[in-house]
């Protein structure tokens, strides 16, 4: 995952954890926007109700006008309830009050109807001229608030026969009067629970909405910050290896970067450094490796040069030495002369010719031939140069073997003098006990031969420096065979390989292009 997005999933998080917050205050808001409206409504009925009851008191003392007042008042009640706005978890308190409602306003009739009764009974029984006149207004005032003090003064006025039935009345009213208080108690009540409830939820919805405040949005916050302080030392942590790593290679050393990966851009970035890395190191070891072929070229360069100047002052000598040596072996073949005589010639001979082939290789060494190309057949050349070789010298000992044919062009002599190299080196490895065998293969656009044998092999050490010019595990030898071979055969843009063991043989594997490469590239 690339360090943008996890930066931006970080954010939602928080973000998330934030947006959980404006939901649940937003949830909340419209909550107490219900439980307002709902407050509004319970305060209409609680203003109602106390102006009913004011007026019901104002009824029981007498005002029978505030009778129609408490009515008017009731039904607005009823009203509001019943077009009001109201949480639904109260709706059996709403239902309770509308209850209650009902039968105030019953009791209500119902006291107002015997009322006018009392009133009309009272009107027949005390009359203008009766002396107890004076009484009337005072009942009519006070039967309502006080039903039983009037009892006791009608019981005492008049006779119990005339005003039976106006104390059952104010029994009655006494009664339903009772009733009526408590039921305008009740319903001023249960407006104030409904007022009380309506708030208490309004408060607990402020304090949800507070303490997720407090609790979200600080952990929103920090979860937030930490998933940016993690994800910000993740980077800046392999950031810094990354770092590490490119000041060494600055200084020449070219370590891979182990940073383990994520997907991000500094994964991106690891690879791409690695790759460079890998580059670099490839080119410093081309560098070096060419700095090094420099190095023995000049050493070469140098040590051509000596060669040179010794091979030539020693030809000349060497020439002349050969001469009298020849000469003197023919005498001494015609002639008696001791045997010593005639071993001595012949070993200033047989010296004199190793000393000219000495001269030769260095001749050669120093030698940089252009490549000549001719077309010619490689198992005509290998069986010809090995028939040179058998004449020269006693392979009587040797199984030879060649298999495979193919044309090729390149130089025919100098093809002849790296088989004739490659021949003798096996020739010694086997001590002229052994089978020597030649196989060719061709290709589309090489050939290739492998020259085997089954002498006592190289160590590993050895078969490094095989080709190296001067190094030689005989005797008798230049060491330069196999590295003229080597040149000879690179000079045609071909390559030579060794495959050796104690015990086991050594085989040579020349592959050679089949065309002179320059000129198909012209």
């Amino acid at each position: 995952m690339s360090i943008k997005r996890k930066i931006i999933l970080s954010f939602m998080v928080s973000f998330s954890l934030m947006l959980i917050l404006v939901i649940l205050a937003y949830s909340a808001f419209i909550k107490i926007m219900e439980d307002v409206r709902s407050l509004e409504t319970t305060d209409r009925v609680r203003s109602k109700t106390l102006e009913m009851r004011r007026y019901e008191k104002n009824f029981l003392n007498g005002d029978d006008s505030a009778a129609l007042r408490v009515q008017t008042f009731a039904a607005d009640i009823k009203g509001i309830i019943r077009t009001g706005d109201f949480n639904t978890r109260t709706e059996s308190s709403i239902n309770d009050l509308c209850g209650n409602l009902d039968k105030y306003s019953a009791i209500f009739s119902d006291i107002l109807s015997k009322s006018l009764e009392f009133q009309k009974i009272n009107n027949k029984i005390i009359r203008k001229d009766s002396p107890h006149f004076a009484l009337m207004p005072l009942i009519n005032a006070t039967y309502r608030e006080h039903p039983i003090e009037n009892i006791e003064v009608l019981k005492q006025t008049f006779s119990e026969e005339s005003t039976r039935e106006m104390i059952t009345l104010l029994n009655d009213i006494s009664y339903d009067v009772t009733v009526l208080r408590k039921l305008g108690d009740e319903l001023i009540s249960a407006s104030k629970d409904l007022d009380r409830t309506a708030r208490d939820r309004i408060e607990r919805l402020i304090k949800v909405v507070q303490i997720s405040g407090l609790i979200f949005l600080p952990i929103s916050f920090a979860l937030g910050l930490v998933l940016l302080l993690k994800i910000t030392q993740k980077v800046v942590n392999r950031l810094k290896e990354l770092e590490t790593t490119m000041e060494k290679a600055a200084h020449g050393y070219f370590p891979s970067v182990h940073i383990r990966g994520s997907g991000d851009e500094v994964e991106h970035l690891k690879t791409t450094f690695n790759k460079m890395a890998e580059d670099l190191r490839h080119r410093q070891e081309q560098i070096n490796s060419k700095d090094e072929q420099l190095h023995q070229s000049k050493q070469l360069a140098a040590l051509g040069t000596l060669a040179s100047g010794v091979a030539h002052e020693l030809n000349n000598p060497l020439n002349n030495i050969h001469l009298a040596a020849q000469t003197l072996t023919r005498a001494v073949t015609k002639g008696a002369y001791p045997e010593i005589i005639s071993d001595s010639v012949l070993d200033i001979l047989s010296q004199t010719m190793r000393m000219k082939k000495i001269v030769s290789d260095l001749l050669e060494f120093v030698r940089s031939k252009k490549p000549q190309y001719e077309q010619f057949e490689l198992y005509s050349l290998i069986t010809d140069t090995y028939k040179r070789l058998n004449a020269s010298a006693d392979l009587s000992g040797i199984a030879f073997s060649v298999e495979g044919e193919g044309f090729i062009s390149a130089g025919h002599q100098q093809l002849e003098q790296v088989f004739t190299n490659l021949f003798i080196n096996a020739v010694d490895a086997m001590e002229g006990q052994g089978a020597l065998k030649v196989n060719i293969a061709t290709t589309d656009h090489e050939a290739i031969v492998k020259v085997s044998d089954t002498g006592k092999g190289m160590d590993p050490d050895d078969v490094e420096r095989v080709f190296e010019p001067f190094f030689t595990k005989k005797g008798k030898g230049t060491g330069l065979g196999l590295f003229i071979t080597y040149n000879i055969v690179k000079n045609y843009k071909g390559d030579i390989t060794i495959e050796s063991a104690p015990g086991t043989g050594t085989t040579f594997t020349i592959t050679l292009p089949l065309r002179n490469t320059s000129e198909d590239g012209a």
